[in-house]
């Protein structure tokens, strides 16, 4: 029966009409359908039709969403490091998610934008331990947005952030659940200039309907990119500021206040491209002072038409002593997974470098075929998940190891999109435990498999 539907929407997506222009955002906010305003004969396909609605008082109404379907195995999930009520350590589950919006016009200075959330997980049956897995039902996004001026914007309530390639800030796609925030944002746009500055909270989400709290921690920040003449080169400077009692640092909790300070320079859709990230923490953890920093890397060449070949990796380095009176350890704040989603593990305390090979057309396929040899750049510090809680050392177990290998990671990630409305998504991932994990923790190496369908309107 699940192949019998797969292959169906496969079949679907070949022969669903083609659009060229691409007006879904990754973003629902960001949607742009304005070519429907400038043509108004136009004839329009059926999910068109729900964009621009006439309201109240001269204004208009959009409709929108998206129902997205997974399916995940795991062998030896978390290298076989879970809790004691889990009922296996080799799940499968289907990842079931939809998501529906609308944006009220009023006129273009005013416009309120409200998304829910209905995120949900079957046939495994551990324990539900995150809620990226499942959000029965939640108000995802409710804000205004007040256009000042052309050029500026105020956008206030309940929202989603992203910057760069995410390491610090995401949207979280590829699990269930993604995160929004409570927050207060202005965007400033002109020519090739762009900044955003924004004050938040995190949203704590639950599992049941309704029934997401904000978070005690506070997020603020400030990005300026800016577009060189060619419109292939890029710069960005930000500056982050958080605030927690959430955190946990090898086996100490206690108040951060951290800022972060970074660069960023990169290519896109050139022949040889790079992205080059450097940025600088500190602040204090308790009574210790922060210092710390962050350095990743990404080159890649177009060796022949649609092929790249890449090189990137990380240097990130963790604490330095448990005895001094510094924190070394890199915060990535709300970073998306940097390894996929084969295993929940952060570039913070690694050196890692990962060779690859890529297809993409452009249009149709985007496929990725990686290694990552992953160590801990610091032996006085343990490993960590994308959110910054503790993977190891773990209270009970040993906790000192001069081990210093983590893993090597091999995945394969082919994105087919059939067109502006269906996508397909398929994952194969193998890691090997390293010495340290086997050290510290049950240490079994990790199989990984997964396909994803998702259609948008």
């Amino acid at each position: 029966m699940k192949k019998s539907l797969f292959i169906f929407l496969f079949l679907l997506g070949l022969f669903l009409p083609k659009v060229l222009a691409q007006n879904i955002a990754r973003m629902r906010q960001d949607d742009n359908f304005s070519y429907l305003k400038l043509d108004t004969n136009r004839f329009k396909t059926w999910d068109e039709s729900l964009k621009y609605l006439p309201f109240v008082k001269g204004s208009t109404i959009s409709f929108g969403g998206e129902w997205r379907e997974q399916y995940q195995s795991y062998t030896h999930v978390n290298f076989g490091d879970v809790p004691d009520n889990f009922t296996s350590e080799n799940p499968h589950q289907i990842m079931h998610r939809v998501m529906l919006h609308a944006n009220w016009e009023w006129s273009p200075k005013f416009r309120v934008f409200a998304q829910l959330n209905n995120t949900l997980r079957f046939l495994n049956d551990n324990p539900i331990t995150s809620t990226l897995d499942q959000n029965a039902l939640s108000l995802h996004q409710a804000f205004l947005e007040w256009n000042i001026h052309p050029n500026l914007s105020i956008r206030l309530g309940r929202q989603e952030y992203t910057w760069g390639v995410e390491r610090l800030m995401a949207l979280k796609e590829g699990p269930n659940t993604r995160q929004p925030y409570y927050g207060a944002t202005v965007k400033w746009i002109d020519g090739n200039q762009k900044i955003d500055a924004f004050i938040a909270n995190p949203i704590k989400q639950n599992t049941g309907v309704f029934d997401d709290v904000r978070s005690s921690e506070v997020v603020a920040g400030t990005i300026w990119n800016h577009t060189f003449s060619k419109k292939r080169d890029f710069f960005d400077v930000y500056y982050f500021f958080m605030e927690s009692s959430l955190r946990e640092y090898y086996l100490k909790k206690g108040f951060e206040a951290r800022n972060t300070l970074g660069t960023r320079w990169y290519s896109e859709k050139k022949t040889f491209n790079y992205d080059l990230e450097v940025a600088g923490q500190w602040g204090h953890f308790n009574d210790l002072s922060i210092q710390a920093f962050l350095f990743v890397y990404d080159f890649n060449y177009e060796m022949k038409r649609h092929f790249f070949l890449g090189f990137s990796g990380n240097w990130v380095p963790g604490d330095v002593s448990n005895h001094d009176l510094q924190l070394n350890t890199f915060n990535t704040l709300y970073s998306r997974p940097p390894f996929g989603q084969t295993v929940s593990l952060n570039i913070t305390n690694t050196l890692n470098i990962s060779p690859y090979i890529r297809f993409s057309d452009n249009h149709k396929w985007m496929t990725t075929l990686r290694a990552s040899l992953v160590q801990r750049a610091s032996l006085r510090d343990g490993i960590f998940t994308p959110n910054m809680s503790a993977l190891l050392p773990v209270l009970g177990r040993q906790i000192e190891s001069n081990a210093s290998g983590v893993a090597d990671i091999f995945a394969l990630d082919a994105n087919y999109f059939a067109n502006k409305h269906l996508t397909f998504q398929f994952e194969l991932g193998y890691c090997k435990a390293g010495n340290y994990l086997k050290e510290t923790g049950p240490g079994k190496d990790v199989h990984y498999f997964a396909t994803r369908a998702a259609y948008k309107f």
